[in-house]
């Protein structure tokens, strides 16, 4: 017989196709095929993997003499289960508890975040941020768990008509799997070729050729070859499963990377309801940087252990990008706001009131740039913060000042400014700087500078617009 013929005989013979071989290999099916065709040979180094795949001798694989018949050897153990329905749904909800357990973990974090966000009296949009968030990752959670679920349904029927025969010899088994009366396949399988060992209560779950096969423990002999895989192979199960403690670490460092955003979030939040400085305040994200470099770096480390690390550095990597983006913030829009009295001054010296004592103030000047307000042309605005103390006198005096209106009539709405909600604020002015009217519509069309002051006495803020308008 040809090499080509031999290699053909036994691939048979152990019941492995050509693309199975030729994953063992690292070739091409087709690679195979040539080979059993006698088209091309192997190399020296495959034709050295190729007996040992199916335990002959080189030179048994190279002579032309036809092989002899093996004498059967009988298994050291010999193990048949078929399954029923109610093994197959244990050993889901034992597969799939990882998964819920992943669900209820996102979902703890999340509520926590919430109600800190909550408690330190967060924007709507950081609220409405996380809202999304959890959303979107509840979802993500759930699709995954439905998918996993769909997919074991699917393999269910399969599994529930077949009959999976284990024949335990030295080194390797014999897998056999046959249904309705036949034997679909056989497979021969080296110990050394189990990925992972995974013991789920009385269950043992062992993977290789990228499946998965369940086995009954209470059915396995004492001291059983296929329970103690996990010794025979260590290097195989270490590579899947690191140790407890760094996968522990690894985890923890993957969640509290993707928590560092909300984090700084909560950071920021808390420190612009003291100084009503967001934009100023968003250096803070670089706080948070050091927790997802160390997800990196300890990425790197457990690559170095053989163990599964691309989750720390993929994760740490995305969660380092996005805190450098929005703590730039800080540096990128240093020059929007100003904080001098300038604006207060003017608007009390036009206007002839008296504005209380703030605690701080923010001015934007709207000129420098394009502008897309649906309505007007804005030269200025500023935000006017105020402590409950400073503002008592001058609430109690508002509904006496003729200049403070409660409402803006509908037929005025028009000649208000973009930022003037009649909806939050409490009290109002509109000037009209060519007129010098108050609350009053221009006499005749034309173009005209107005100031709108609108004032909240739930918030204590006041806010200073000026700009102009095209009345009609």
């Amino acid at each position: 017989m040809t090499v080509g013929e031999k290699i053909q005989l036994y691939r048979k013979k152990i019941g492995m196709s050509q693309e199975e071989l030729g994953q063992k290999l690292l070739v091409s099916r087709q690679t195979v095929s040539l080979w059993e065709m006698d088209k091309t040979l192997p190399t020296i180094d495959n034709l050295i993997r190729l007996k040992d795949i199916f335990s002959v001798s080189l030179d048994d694989l190279m002579s032309e003499t036809e092989p002899m018949e093996e004498s059967r050897t009988e298994p050291r153990e010999s193990y048949v289960f078929q399954y029923e329905k109610a093994d197959l749904w244990d050993v889901f909800k034992k597969t799939s508890f990882p998964l819920i357990k992943r669900t209820i973990q996102f979902t703890i974090v999340c509520l926590v975040l919430f109600i800190l966000f909550t408690v330190a009296s967060a924007s709507e949009g950081i609220v409405d941020l996380l809202a999304a968030f959890f959303l979107v990752g509840i979802l993500s959670h759930i699709r995954g768990y439905l998918a996993y679920r769909k997919l074991w349904r699917n393999s269910e029927g399969r599994l529930l008509q077949s009959t999976y025969s284990y024949e335990v010899f030295e080194g390797y088994f014999l897998l056999i799997i046959s249904g309705n009366g036949e034997i679909t396949r056989t497979q021969k399988v080296y110990f050394d070729d189990v990925e992972k060992v995974q013991v789920y209560g009385k269950y043992l779950v062992l993977q290789f050729s990228g499946q998965s096969f369940v086995i009954r423990k209470d059915a396995l002999i004492p001291d059983s070859a296929l329970t103690s895989l996990g010794k025979c192979a260590p290097d195989k199960v270490e590579e899947q499963k690191p140790k407890k403690q760094l996968k522990f670490i690894s985890i923890l460092l993957v969640v509290l990377s993707i928590c560092t955003i909300w984090g700084a979030s909560l950071g920021v939040a808390i420190l612009s309801g003291r100084n009503h400085l967001m934009t100023e305040n968003m250096w803070v994200f670089f706080l948070f940087l050091p927790i997802p470099i160390a997800s990196i770096v300890f990425g790197f480390y457990l690559k170095k252990k053989g163990c599964k690390y691309k989750k720390n550095v993929i994760v740490g990597l995305v969660m380092a990008v996005i805190l450098c983006i929005y703590g730039s913030f800080t540096f990128i829009f240093d020059n929007v706001y100003s904080h001098g009295d300038e604006p207060i001054i003017k608007a009390e010296q036009l206007l002839n009131i008296d504005i209380p004592a703030h605690s701080h103030i923010n001015t934007q000047d709207w000129t420098k740039g394009a502008q897309s307000v649906p309505r007007g042309y804005i030269y200025s605005t500023s935000d006017i913060y105020f402590d409950d103390a400073a503002v008592e006198d001058f609430e109690k005096q508002l509904p006496s000042d003729t200049k403070w209106i409660a409402e803006i009539p509908n037929h005025m709405v028009g000649i208000t400014s973009y930022f003037c909600d009649v909806q939050k604020s409490d009290y109002y002015i509109i000037y009209n700087k060519d007129t010098k009217e108050f609350n009053t519509l221009p006499g005749e069309s034309g173009t005209y500078v107005f100031i709108n002051v609108l004032y909240s006495i739930e918030d204590n803020t006041m806010k200073l617009v000026e700009y102009q308008i095209e009345y009609k």
